[in-house]
Formats: structure tokens, C-alpha cells, sequence
């Protein structure tokens, strides 16, 4: 595939730890991520829910998130 063929999406993405209010408790992990392509940002909690941002990015880019093996 030459480098004129290739298609690929690119991402902002910021991950802060938010710390809470009762002591005892284990913070919290929040971040944003944006398409650097389209701009359309999206904040989140938890990495499951960025990963699946990334997916619906990808999938709507026509790229198939399954043809490669990702360790997450």
C-alpha cells in the first residue's frame, strides 16, 4: 500500500486522575479525546468508554476495528 493510499484517523486524547471525596475511596479516571480529523470531542469516564469512542470513530471511517489484534 503506498503512502497516498493509506487512510488513518488521528486522536487528541488527555487522561487525568479526579480524586474523591471520601478519603477511602480509589480516584476516579477521566479524560477527553477528539478527533483530530472532524473535531468531535467526547469526555469520558473510565478507559472502556474512550476505547469504545475510538471504535465508533474508526467504524465510522469505514475502518475495521477487528482486522488487527490490539492488547487493551
Amino acid at each position: 500500500m503506498s503512502l497516498q493510499q493509506r487512510r488513518y484517523v488521528s486522536f487528541f486524547i488527555r487522561i487525568w486522575e479526579e480524586p474523591r471525596e471520601m478519603e477511602d475511596e480509589n480516584p476516579e479516571w477521566r479524560g477527553s479525546v477528539e478527533n483530530v480529523q472532524t473535531g468531535q470531542k467526547n469526555y469520558f469516564m473510565g478507559m472502556e468508554n474512550l476505547v469504545s469512542f475510538i471504535r465508533e470513530q474508526c467504524n465510522g471511517f469505514g475502518i475495521s476495528w477487528n482486522k488487527r489484534k490490539y492488547i487493551a
